[in-house]
C-alpha cells in the first residue's frame, strides 16, 4: 500500500512539473542588453505598461528607431527617435542596432513608404509594409537593414514636402477604422492619423493632439486657414481631438468609428448624419510653411 501511495505521489509530481506556466513563459527574464533598436515587423504596439493587457498608446511602424531607457523582464521602456514618444515595447518585437547606426540615422531625412501593403524580404522572411513605414538609409532602389541591402522599388518619399500630396494621402485613409493608439491602414486614432499623414509627406509632428497643438504657427481666424492646417478641438478646456483642414469648409479626421470628412465652421465640426456638432473648435495651427 505504501509503495502504491509513493508511486501515485511520484506521478502527480511529474504531471505538475510538466504543466505549462504561461505567466513564466510570457514574462521570462532576459539577459540580452539592448540600448538602441529599430522595428523589424510591420508595426508593433507601444504600451502604457509592460503587459500585453495594457493600453496601446501608439504603434511603432517598420524602420522606426528608438532608444531603450529601461528594461523589465521581456519588455523595454523606450523613447522613439523622431517624436520622443515613450512607452513599453516587447523586446522580441525590436531589432538591436549600434549607437553609431542610431546616431547616423538621426541625421538623415527619413525615406517613407507611400503605397499600401508592399512586401520586402529580410533574412528570408517576408515583411508587409504599410504606408508610413521607414526605409533606413535608402539610396538608389535599396535600403539597409542589419547591414544588408534590401531592394525596394515601390513609390517612396525622401523628405519632399507638398501640401497637395499631403491632402491626397489623407483622403486615401477614408473609411479606415478608428483604433485607439493606431496609426496604420488597419486602424488609427485622430492624432495617429494626422501624424502618419504628415510623416508620409516629409513632416515630423508629435504624437498626441495636445502635443501637436503646441507646434506650428497659430492661425487667428478660420477664414485664414488653408488646406493642410491642423484644427484642434477641446473638451473641458483640454485639447482632445485634431483633424486636417480641407477646402470648402471641410475637415478630414478620425472620429465616430472611422476616418471621415465633415463640415467645419467657427463653432466646430458638424456631423450631417447626426445633425449635430460633435467637436468644439479651439484653435488652428499651420505646420506647412
Amino acid at each position: 500500500m505504501n509503495k502504491l501511495l509513493l508511486f501515485g505521489l511520484l506521478i502527480i509530481g511529474l504531471l505538475y512539473s510538466c504543466k505549462p506556466n504561461k505567466d513564466n513563459k510570457m514574462n521570462q527574464e532576459t539577459t540580452q542588453k539592448v540600448s538602441y533598436a529599430n522595428a523589424y515587423l510591420s508595426f508593433v504596439p507601444l504600451r502604457a505598461e509592460a503587459s500585453h493587457r495594457s493600453e496601446m498608446v501608439t504603434q511603432v511602424v517598420f524602420g522606426e528607431y528608438l532608444k531603450v531607457l529601461n528594461t523589465k523582464g521581456g519588455w523595454c521602456y523606450v523613447e522613439l527617435l523622431k517624436d520622443h514618444y515613450q512607452g513599453w515595447i516587447e523586446l522580441r518585437q525590436i531589432n538591436s542596432v549600434s549607437e553609431k547606426e542610431y546616431l547616423d540615422f538621426s541625421k538623415v531625412e527619413p525615406t517613407t513608404v507611400t503605397t499600401s501593403f508592399t512586401k520586402v524580404k529580410i533574412e528570408d522572411k517576408e515583411v508587409l509594409l504599410t504606408k508610413g513605414s521607414i526605409l533606413p538609409f535608402y539610396s538608389e532602389g535599396a535600403f539597409l537593414f542589419n547591414g544588408v541591402s534590401i531592394p525596394y522599388n515601390s513609390p517612396i518619399n525622401q523628405g519632399e514636402k507638398n501640401v497637395e500630396a499631403l491632402i491626397s494621402t489623407a483622403k486615401t485613409y477614408l473609411n479606415t477604422p478608428y483604433l485607439w493608439g493606431g496609426k496604420t491602414e488597419f486602424g488609427l486614432d485622430c492624432s495617429g492619423f494626422s501624424q502618419i499623414v504628415y510623416q508620409i509627406n516629409g513632416y515630423t509632428i508629435n504624437r498626441d493632439a495636445s502635443q501637436q497643438a503646441k507646434q506650428g504657427e497659430l492661425i487667428a481666424f478660420l477664414s485664414e486657414a488653408q488646406e493642410g492646417d491642423l484644427a484642434f478641438f477641446d473638451e473641458d478646456e483640454r485639447i482632445t481631438h485634431v483633424g486636417i483642414v480641407l477646402k470648402n469648409n471641410q475637415i478630414i479626421h478620425a472620429a465616430q468609428g472611422k476616418v471621415r470628412i465633415d463640415s467645419l465652421d467657427t463653432e466646430g465640426i458638424y456631423n450631417a448624419e447626426r445633425k449635430k456638432y460633435t467637436h468644439h473648435l479651439r484653435l488652428i495651427k499651420r505646420i506647412i510653411k
